[in-house]
């Protein structure tokens, strides 16, 4: 894809994510492992026909999603880190509608497992935890720092999660929120799947459901609030790609 075509693709999504996406496409085509060497941002640039910067800023968005691994003065690598399977990754496509949904599948009963569990298990300092992510991410609502509430947003969840005290669900809530996040940084260019008050009262509810050992509640809660996430996803689809709702 040629740095025009990325630019005529911008409707749906920025030049340096579709740029990201034929990263993916290189480190997958060419069977790299972890810490397989990759091209250098020079290089990547003309494998892909697009400018530097197009090129720096992928790749700069890949290291922060954990695909891949800047080193200065040696070079650019796949990442060493991985919290998927190997079989997972190789399936999974960041920027497929049908890959994002079948996420969205997952994490519902992910979740929805995990606020159940912590509803019966959390440790009263476990729950404070749980409070502080929540009191934190209602503290960057009215400034809309969009970077912080993803933070907040990820604690929240890994503390309800740690408190499910369910080791394998744990790992397989870590690996679901990696890709996740290369979902928003590749396909979405940041977007945080909607109204962040509406995220914020769904918080509220999976915790307090939590606090006051609800578990049906706490369940009920969080699979509601990944399903009103997974259809904020499909209408920005419908609106980047179709100039509409895609429900």
């Amino acid at each position: 894809m040629t740095e025009q075509e990325l630019r005529d693709d911008e409707s749906y999504r920025p030049g340096y994510s579709l740029a990201a996406e034929r990263i993916i496409e290189h480190i997958e085509q060419n069977g790299l492992r972890p810490g397989d060497r990759l091209p250098t941002e020079a290089e990547f640039a003309a494998l892909l026909g697009v400018s530097r910067s197009i090129a720096r800023d992928a790749v700069k968005t890949l290291a922060a999603v954990g695909r891949i691994s800047t080193q200065r003065g040696r070079g650019i690598f796949v990442a060493e880190s991985q919290t998927f399977s190997p079989g997972l990754r190789g399936h999974f496509k960041p920027t497929n509608v049908e890959d994002i949904m079948t996420l969205f599948e997952f994490r519902a009963v992910q979740e929805k497992a995990a606020a159940e569990l912590a509803a019966t298990r959390a440790a009263p300092a476990e729950l404070m935890t749980i409070e502080k992510a929540l009191a934190e991410y209602a503290e960057n609502v009215p400034t809309r720092d969009y970077p912080k509430l993803a933070r907040c947003d990820a604690l929240f969840h890994s503390s309800v999660n740690r408190a499910s005290h369910n080791p394998f669900l744990l790992d397989a809530a870590d690996a679901a929120s990696t890709l996740q996040r290369e979902v928003v940084a590749v396909a979405f260019g940041g977007y945080s799947g909607g109204p962040v008050e509406r995220a914020l009262e769904e918080h509220t509810e999976i915790f307090n459901a939590i606090r006051r050992g609800d578990a049906a509640a706490a369940g009920a809660a969080a699979a509601a609030h990944v399903d009103r996430t997974r259809r904020g996803y499909q209408e920005e689809i419908g609106r980047r790609v179709f100039g509409s709702d895609t429900r």
